[in-house]
């Protein structure tokens, strides 16, 4: 119960607040603009006549609002509606242009009540932008407002906000207590920030909360050094610097960066390339000084990165060896990560981790949290780069660095290492952080053009060794690649479509989805050697049986009630193919060579199953691959633009996931037989990501090509929705199994179908 003192607060702030809210009208000032001022700029598309719902197409859509406004203070009101939320901004030109730094975001503008928020600007605005989200969506301008205030009715509205605040939020007794405290203490500069609206999280404000939250504090430094007294036979670890010509800062900071480390089981092995900056030997001198664990060559003439990588690794005794370059760092627990994955793995020969960039102000940014082990996205990029650690015999035994590869030789090496091991581990934390200097590849692969086609000469390389026939291509920026595999032979695929073959009423048009499913595969795919099987409950009209025959379209039936399992297994068993393709009648071929695409993937050794790039009829993703978090299954990017590139471009090239839909999917007979087929105590949902799961468990891999596209008009032939016992059964089964995604990485979340940092 409050106390008596107390209660008087409350009384008379609460007729404080009656009075401020009569206050406000009296100097309810003119002017403003409201949501009918908004002008719809890029990546916005109007859903109603009266321009209240929108859809937002990218992640910058935004709306111009030309009126100007006088310096001083602006009250902003926003609320929006949707099915999810996102993070809203409000932007001003005082002469600059729309910046960061005049800018600012609307906390909780997808909530129950309305969003405000208060700006006070020193010069006169020409015109205002809102962002109303930061992904696309579907949404409702439900008020917006921006109104210009003296100061004295500046801060009534702020207290009648303060005052609505605190009894949303019931908490009048703790607040008001705290903020008469303030006002004795004569602490306006507080008052004042805790009265005003505070902002959202920005996502950059995410990975620092995540490097908060995840720093090396004294208690965990103490914890390491305790599990090191424990361990027998602490793995050596050889730590590679070349160095040449280095900024005398960033070569201080590299070699810090090794002497600071927790675990104490290192050499530090440095080949100067025949640096001709007057400082480089009197630093790198001074360290050897410092520690006896750094060892240095000097060599006689300068070889570029890969001789002297090599010159590095002849002064290595460790067990493994890491690279580190010689201007970036390795934070403080690395090695001792590293070691700590070794003792509990002894077999292990190759070890990476997630790592993060440093720009030239120190700041971390830019983190990159990679998936475990995923050889299809490994030949798209570079992915696992740094930290790398290698089992130095593996080294010598390949041959270690290869000069003829420089400026892509960490690619080139780590291709050679998988051909003799798969006894690799991922380590999901940020273990490096690689500088941003302008010649560095870390401040974008353009700084290094050359890096990208060595890259793919170092591919093609690769698939020779293997015996595998091929070509590099371009991907969708520089740094990614696609591989095309020659396909072997002429293999049959077997393209199995359960329908209802009924006709639908669509915008008052007649469309019957099969027929122009079928249509688009026959007119424009590129690959001929297909059969296609309808699977109907007797439902296929005479006249389209008749014209199907003619097309040497198969027909098989079925009487029971439909089940997505049961019936592609019925089709399964009547396919001539040595390759399954299950295909929703409501999909229409895009892209031409799409079978060839996945075959080419079909038919690699270890892959089970490949999944296409599914869009919307309105071009937006439908499709990219499926996470499995939790013993649920989503689709990450979901309504998202189909050229949205995903994180590091996972949706714009090949690459593993756990799962795809079997909305369209390519899998080798045999291998379907061999796991059972699909299991059809899942009539409808989750057995695409059942039978994807299956073939995890049996030592395959699932590949997602975005070559391979087409239109999903999702399920318009059957109802969807997952029952609660659908979801139960695939949970017992699944989610002791795959209690995590290891194509997604633990410190990343799915908010509003992107991949943002974790919150927790």
């Amino acid at each position: 119960m409050p106390s008596t003192s107390n209660s008087i607060l409350i009384r008379l702030f609460t007729f404080l607040g009656r009075c401020a809210a009569r206050l406000a009208r009296v100097f309810y000032a003119s002017g403003g603009v409201d949501f009918k001022a908004l002008n719809p700029g890029a990546e916005l598309e109007a859903l109603s006549s009266d321009e209240t719902s929108w859809r937002a197409m990218g992640r910058d859509p935004f709306f111009t609002i030309t009126a100007g406004f006088a310096p001083g203070w602006l009250r902003v009101r926003a609320h929006l509606a949707a099915e999810r939320s996102a993070l809203a901004r409000i932007f001003w030109d005082t002469g600059d242009g729309f910046n960061d730094a005049e800018s600012v975001y609307l906390s909780n503008v997808f909530g129950k009540q309305s969003t405000v928020k208060f700006i006070c600007v020193r010069r006169g605005i020409r015109a205002m932008r809102f962002a109303p989200a930061d992904v696309p969506m579907d949404f409702k301008v439900l008020e917006f407002s921006v109104v210009p205030l003296s100061d004295i009715r500046m801060w009534i509205e702020a207290l009648r906000w303060k005052y609505d605040d605190m009894r949303s939020r019931r908490n009048f007794s703790r607040s008001l207590t705290y903020g008469f405290k303030l006002l004795l203490k004569f602490n306006l500069a507080e008052f004042k920030q805790k009265l005003l609206p505070t902002d959202a999280t920005i996502p950059q404000r995410e990975y620092e909360a995540w490097c908060a939250r995840n720093r090396i504090t004294a208690e965990k430094h103490a914890a390491m050094l305790e599990q090191l007294k424990v361990w027998t036979h602490p793995p050596k670890i050889s730590v590679l610097v070349p160095v040449y010509n280095v900024p005398e800062i960033y070569l201080r900071k590299a070699l810090d960066s090794v002497l600071n480390q927790i675990y104490p089981h290192w050499e530090l092995c440095i080949a100067d390339d025949k640096s001709s900056e007057p400082h480089i030997r009197p630093v790198l001198e001074e360290y050897a000084r410092k520690d006896a664990r750094v060892k240095i060559v000097y060599r006689a003439q300068n070889g570029h990165i890969s001789a002297a990588s090599n010159s590095a690794l002849e002064l290595a005794t460790g067990e493994f060896t890491a690279t580190l370059d010689n201007d970036d760092e390795l934070t403080e627990h690395a090695l001792f990560e590293v070691a700590r994955a070794i003792v509990n793995d002894r077999s292990l020969d190759f070890i990476y981790s997630d790592e993060d960039k440093i720009d030239l102000k120190d700041r971390r940014i830019t983190p990159f949290f990679k998936p475990d082990w995923s050889p299809d996205y490994f030949l798209a990029c570079m992915y696992t780069c740094h930290l790398g650690v290698y089992r130095t015999s593996l080294l010598r035994e390949i041959g270690g660095f290869r000069s003829e590869f420089d400026t892509a030789q960490d690619y080139d090496l780590v291709l050679r290492v998988i051909e003799k091991t798969s006894r690799i581990h991922h380590i999901p934390d940020i273990l490096y952080h690689w500088r941003m200097l302008p010649s560095s590849t870390a401040s974008g692969s353009s700084a290094k053009p050359k890096a990208h086609r060595t890259a793919q000469a170092v591919l093609l390389d690769h698939l020779k060794r293997i015996g595998a026939r091929g070509s590099v291509a371009d991907g969708p920026t520089a740094g990614f690649h696609r591989v095309r595999f020659e396909i072997v032979g002429k293999p049959k695929i077997s393209i199995l479509i359960p329908s209802t073959c009924a006709t639908k009423s669509i915008d008052g048009k007649d469309i019957n989805y099969l027929d122009r499913c079928i249509d688009s595969i026959l007119k424009k795919s590129t690959w001929r050697e297909f059969e296609i099987i309808v699977l109907d409950r007797n439902q296929m009209p005479p006249e389209m049986e008749a014209r199907y025959q003619k097309l040497g379209v198969r027909r098989v039936t079925y009487s029971e009630a439909f089940n997505w399992a049961r019936v592609n297994n019925l089709g399964a068993k009547h396919a001539t193919g040595s390759y399954l393709l299950m295909l929703n009648d409501d999909m229409e071929v895009i892209t031409p060579g799409w079978l060839e695409a996945m075959l080419e993937f079909a038919q690699r050794d270890g892959v089970g199953a490949v999944g296409a790039k599914l869009l919307f009829p309105d071009d937006r993703i439908q499709h990219t691959g499926i996470v499995v978090i939790g013993g649920g299954p989503g689709h990450p990017y979901y309504c998202f633009p189909k050229d949205d590139t995903g994180y590091f471009f996972g949706n714009l090239v090949h690459r593993n996931w756990l799962a795809v839909t079997g909305a369209c999917m390519l899998t080798a007979k045999d291998v379907f037989e061999s796991v059972g087929g699909f299991n059809e105590d899942f009539p409808l949902n989750y057995n695409d990501v059942d039978y994807c799961l299956k073939l995890i468990a049996s030592g395959r891999r699932v590949v997602y090509t975005p070559y391979a596209q087409l239109y999903h008009y999702e399920s318009v032939s059957r109802p969807r929705g997952v029952t609660p016992e659908e979801a139960a059964r695939f949970q017992k089964l699944w989610l002791q199994r795959f209690p995590i995604d290891p194509y997604f990485n633990p410190n990343l979340m799915v908010e509003n179908g992107a991949f943002i940092v974790s919150k927790t």
